[in-house]
């Protein structure tokens, strides 16, 4: 299969290949096909490419030009999981979309607690490579606690995070959940990693019905073919980190949240059933420069079910004149 256009392979640091993939010349992958059929429906543009992280290399799509605004994903997917914002977002921002350690295109890296920490500090090494200058951040679920982590840390300058229905502000998870940490549920968490289980389970997080079929279908395929790349065993590692009966295990603390000196927008979809908003309202309390907004008729991912509402939010939160200039 010859690799679109709208999915050029660069280099970063004189890389090619990653887990034995490569960005130029052709690749019968259904991952590589996954995703080109996102990027297709959001009638993105992106170019891709490889960067040497040390410990492996990190993919990242990337398009237009400006200030950089860096976007995180979930525990799912990759960096194409933004296919329906990262077209407007770059009208004037250089707009570059990773995908997480283990995750897509993606080398994996060492499992170790904290877990978000941990990410936190491979993407700060990447940050570090391709924005040197400092970035601006949106980021959902899993990811925006890496985004948390990253906003601590300061690998590069950041001036603005945005988080949308973030984990790491409070310990609740669905029970569901909870128990597919355990051994047991980790085996149910095995079989469900099919097609049909993915299926069902974004069925779950997405309580509108706003999401058409050939982006559900498109969705679903691309959430696999990630899965099958890293390996679902790895994603069950993975969530046992993250989670145990009790909940949640990397939650900032106060102090931590009321340590965060820059502004924070924080989007949540109003029907989340898989983290509730008093999440959001403890952050809101805490954080120094923060706002909520509830993304009305969205479940946990309104950067699917509901991206127009979104970008309306998201578009003044970074031009801000308080925003750092390019």
């Amino acid at each position: 299969m010859d690799i679109p256009a709208t999915l050029e392979g660069r280099s970063g640091h004189g890389v090619e290949r990653c887990r034995g993939r490569s960005l130029f010349g052709t690749c019968d992958d259904p991952l590589v096909a996954a995703q080109a059929r996102l990027l297709e429906l959001g009638d993105v543009a992106a170019q891709r490419h490889l960067t040497d992280i040390g410990s492996g290399c990190i993919h990242h799509l990337e398009l237009g030009g400006g200030r950089p605004l860096v976007l995180l994903h979930g525990a799912g997917g990759g960096g194409a999981n933004w296919y329906r914002l990262m077209g407007p977002l770059s009208s004037d921002r250089r707009v570059l979309a990773p995908d997480l350690p283990g995750f897509a295109f993606s080398d994996p890296m060492p499992l170790r607690v904290p877990l978000g920490r941990a990410v936190a500090d491979a993407i700060g090494r990447w940050l570090r490579a391709v924005v040197p200058d400092g970035c601006d951040i949106a980021a959902t679920s899993f990811g925006g606690l890496v985004a948390l982590r990253l906003a601590q840390g300061r690998p590069v300058p950041i001036g603005r995070i945005a988080l949308i229905d973030t984990v790491g502000l409070g310990p609740d998870l669905p029970w569901t959940v909870r128990l597919a940490a355990t051994r047991s549920g980790g085996a149910l968490l095995l079989r469900r990693s099919t097609r049909a289980g993915i299926r069902a389970q974004l069925r779950l997080l997405m309580t509108s019905d706003r999401l058409r079929r050939e982006h559900e279908d498109a969705l679903v395929d691309y959430l696999h073919a990630s899965s099958n790349a890293s390996g679902p065993r790895e994603f069950a590692r993975a969530l046992n980190l993250f989670c145990g009966l009790r909940g949640q295990v990397e939650v900032l603390g106060d102090a931590e949240l009321r340590g965060m000196d820059l502004p924070v927008l924080i989007a949540w979809g109003e029907r989340d059933r898989f983290l509730p908003v008093a999440h959001a309202r403890r952050a809101v309390r805490l954080l120094p420069d923060a706002r909520l907004v509830l993304i009305r008729g969205a479940g946990h991912s309104p950067n699917w079910e509901r991206p127009d509402r979104l970008l309306d939010e998201l578009r003044p939160f970074f031009d801000s004149d308080a925003a750092v200039s390019a």
